[in-house]
C-alpha cells in the first residue's frame, strides 16, 4: 500500500492535537464522532479543527491511515517543516537548530525521528545527514529545498 497524503493543512491540525496530548485512537473516535467541541479549546481555539472533520467525512481511510501509520505532506513550505518539528519533536527554531532562507540546519534527530521525518516530508524537501553520533543514536541533519 502507498502512503496516504496530507495536506500542510491538515498536517498542522493533526500534529497540534497530538502535541497537545490527543493520542491517535482519541482523535480517531472524536472525528468519527464528528465531536467538535473537543478541539475548541487546543491551544486557546486558535485553530478550527473542520477541514479535519471534513475530510474524516468525505475520505475517512485516508486519514485514519494517516493517523495510524503515517503520511507524507503533499507539498509543504519551510514554515510548515518549523510547525511539524515543533509540533512532533518539540524542536523551536534559532534555539534547536539554525534557520537559513531555503533551509534548516544542524537540527540534531534521533534515529527514529530521522526516520520519521524522511517519511513524511514533502519531495520539494530534502534532507542532508551531516554528522552521525552512533553513541546518542542520532544524526544531525539539514532540510534544504530541493532544487
Amino acid at each position: 500500500m502507498s502512503t496516504v497524503k496530507l495536506s500542510q493543512w491538515e498536517m498542522m491540525l493533526l500534529e497540534t492535537a497530538r502535541a497537545n496530548g490527543f493520542v491517535d485512537e482519541e482523535i480517531i473516535h472524536k472525528l468519527r464522532t464528528d465531536n467538535r467541541q473537543a478541539f475548541a479549546d487546543v491551544e486557546g481555539g486558535r485553530y478550527d479543527f473542520s477541514d479535519l472533520f471534513e475530510l474524516a467525512q468525505q475520505d475517512p481511510f485516508t486519514l485514519e491511515t494517516a493517523i495510524r501509520e503515517g503520511y507524507q505532506i503533499k507539498f509543504t513550505t519551510i514554515n510548515g517543516v518549523k510547525f511539524l518539528l515543533n509540533k512532533r519533536f518539540g524542536l523551536t527554531a534559532e534555539t534547536d537548530y539554525q534557520v537559513q532562507e531555503t533551509a534548516l540546519d544542524q537540527i540534531r534527530l534521533t534515529d527514529d525521528a530521522l526516520a520519521d521525518v524522511h517519511s513524511t516530508l514533502s519531495p520539494n524537501w530534502r534532507i542532508i545527514e551531516l554528522e552521525k553520533q552512533p553513541v546518542q543514536k542520532e544524526t544531525i541533519v539539514r532540510i534544504e529545498l530541493a532544487q
